[in-house]
């Protein structure tokens, strides 16, 4: 799989809900990073659970994919994750810059943008 393809295939099995997936296209040793937040998330465990906490407090949380640009083995994801809050549908945007490595993430940078 090509690094973009890694990328489409973990939103893939995010938005499916399919842990074991989402956790095996993942490095052991990923970093996940959103600035705002003290500490990264170190380890495919840490990053799985991590998902799985967004889940739990908004389940209809859903990422909304605008764009995709790879080379070689960076990929930079743009979207919007929508999830009903307590106003209503909420929208958040989302930018982040994953670098993959032997066909899986090593490190997910994310950008987020203020709800609205």
């Amino acid at each position: 799989m090509t690094s973009r393809e890694v990328v489409e295939a973990a939103l893939a099995a995010l938005a499916q809900r399919d842990w074991e997936r989402f956790a095996g296209l993942l490095a052991p040793e990923v970093v996940h990073r959103t600035p705002g937040v003290p500490a990264p998330i170190l380890g495919r465990e840490a990053f799985v659970q991590l998902s799985r906490e967004a889940v739990a407090r908004a389940p209809d949380i859903a990422f909304v994919l605008s764009r995709v640009v790879a080379e070689g083995d960076l990929v930079a994801v743009e979207g919007e994750w929508r999830y009903t809050g307590a106003q209503g549908l909420t929208r958040q945007p989302s930018c982040s810059i994953v670098e993959v490595r032997d066909g899986r993430i090593v490190r997910d940078e994310e950008y987020l943008g203020l709800a609205y």
